[in-house]
């Protein structure tokens, strides 16, 4: 899902956590969300119709655009 598409789901309620992880084959970080259903979503480049995860160089950048969605506090897998 992209950046806006996880700003709505958030805002309706449809989110309920965020997770760094260790992304070792894109070198960085990626961030996935689960909603009420216990279902996990990776966020995406923006305009990216293939579906690939976004990677973040660290691990402050992946908190910020968290933050940007309305998460105020995420969990940081590094294994």
């Amino acid at each position: 899902m992209e950046l806006k598409q996880l700003q709505i789901a958030f805002d309706t309620g449809g989110l309920v956590s965020a997770t760094i992880v260790r992304a070792v084959m894109m070198n960085g970080y990626i961030l996935i969300f689960k909603n009420k259903k216990g279902t996990d979503h990776v966020m995406t480049a923006q305009r990216d119709t293939r579906g690939v995860p976004r990677s973040f160089k660290t691990i402050d950048a992946a908190a910020a655009n968290a933050k940007k969605i309305g998460f105020e506090s995420v969990t940081v897998k590094l294994s």
